[in-house]
């Protein structure tokens, strides 16, 4: 895992400028871009995020409500030691459900792409959702370096998921998330633990 700690750090001022588009980056304002963005959605669905100053960013894909109807935002953080513990018991206590990259299929929120079945790592959608909760198809991890690693260890953890509309009907997506037809609208969030890795999560639809 320090290996792969090591390799991501060699990618961070890499993606943070092709997520910014600036010459220079600015961390402070990356940051507060950040916060601004996550203000701007329901406090319940953005409760979960770490705050910017107790971790250093690898990426974060930020997209305010309703740009092209995608209402996306995580953010992957290298973490010490004791705050990835702190954040595994609380995930543990508050998880609604836990999966993994390596089960043999998931419930995944699809917007008609397929890079998530690339060499890397094959996700599965499952054919029955029966009991399961809707995760990302984790585009944003699989465009970045991360070594096939980082999915072997990780525990997905989903800290809130709900059918229903939680934003204003003009902000979603309207062209299907191939889900069934009681999950048209909904949300799903929560956390990926690998190591010292933390990726946060929200996507409204």
């Amino acid at each position: 895992m320090n290996l792969i700690i090591k390799f991501l750090q060699t990618f961070i001022f890499v993606v943070l400028l092709a997520y910014t588009s600036f010459a220079q980056i600015d961390l402070v304002k990356a940051k507060e871009t950040y916060k601004e963005v996550l203000s701007l959605y329901p406090n319940m669905l953005t409760d979960h995020f770490l705050d910017p100053e107790k971790a250093n960013f690898i990426h974060f894909g930020l997209r305010y409500p309703g740009a092209a109807n995608l209402n996306v935002v995580n953010a992957i953080f290298i973490c010490d030691s004791n705050l990835i513990t702190t954040i595994e018991e609380k995930m543990i206590h508050e998880a609604v459900a836990i999966y993994h990259f390596t089960d043999s299929c998931l419930m995944i929120v699809d917007y008609d792409t397929s890079i998530y079945d690339t060499t890397v790592i094959k996700l599965k959608q499952c054919n029955n959702f029966n009991g399961m909760l809707p995760v990302p198809n984790f585009e944003f991890c699989l465009k970045l370096p991360l070594p096939i690693e980082f999915y072997k260890k990780a525990t997905i953890y989903v800290l809130g998921a709900e059918r229903g509309k939680f934003l204003d009907e003009n902000l979603l997506w309207s062209k299907g998330v191939k889900l069934s037809y009681e999950w048209k609208n909904g949300y799903t969030k929560g956390v990926v633990i690998s190591g010292n890795i933390v990726v946060y999560w929200l996507e409204v639809w």
